[in-house]
């Protein structure tokens, strides 16, 4: 078998079976911040092993790699401020949705909620930014970028309100095109976990 047609069906099998695990559960824990944290562990080594990437390069630092993704997260923080804003204005029903996804912060459990941040985000960027995304742009190129947003937009299918699949199909995709031009952990992981600090702890939309 090609190395591509192994990462293809790799990051298949990573989509449903996260998708089957994370249905498991939201059955089993109720705490969502626990819960992505057990999926990743169970999930970050499934990637690591499954899919043949240059692992090492994607892994290796580079304070370019570390800008982009401090600008990529102002930016993202910015569209969607901008999103947010247009939203309440044309559909005030939304500004609800909004609340109610803010209303996950509930759940956290109290400082750790910042390790378990970091650790959730590490796991996101590994599983689907670059085993997942990676994974489909070996065979569909560009198109692979859609393929794995929609993956990430779908394992939060089982608990995730709908406002948040949209903003998880969109950030997705901005953060899987992140991964596949500069095959940097640190590009997109600086863009992710800055992008939720600004949104969660520093000025929510």
């Amino acid at each position: 078998m090609s190395e591509q047609r192994h990462n293809l069906m790799a990051a298949v099998a990573l989509t449903l079976g996260g998708l089957a695990l994370m249905w498991v559960l939201t059955l089993a824990l109720d705490n969502v911040w626990y819960r992505m944290a057990v999926f990743y562990v169970f999930a970050i080594p499934a990637a690591l092993l499954g899919v043949k990437l240059e692992w090492k390069r994607i892994f290796r630092f580079r304070w370019s790699h570390l800008l982009i993704g401090l600008v990529a997260a102002c930016a993202l923080y910015a569209v969607g401020w901008v999103g947010s804003l247009l939203m309440r204005e044309s559909v005030p029903l939304l500004g609800d949705e909004i609340g109610a996804t803010y209303g996950l912060l509930d759940a956290a459990p109290g400082l750790w909620v910042w390790p378990l941040l970091v650790f959730v985000i590490v796991g996101e960027e590994i599983v689907w930014r670059f085993a997942v995304t990676l994974g489909f742009t070996d065979k569909f190129k560009a198109w692979g970028i859609l393929a794995g947003a929609v993956a990430f937009a779908l394992v939060h299918l089982p608990w995730g309100p709908p406002l948040l699949l949209v903003a998880a199909l969109f950030y997705g995709a901005c953060w899987s095109a992140i991964a596949f031009k500069t095959r940097s952990f640190w590009a997109s992981f600086i863009a992710h976990l800055g992008w939720d600090v600004l949104i969660m702890f520093v000025l929510r939309y």
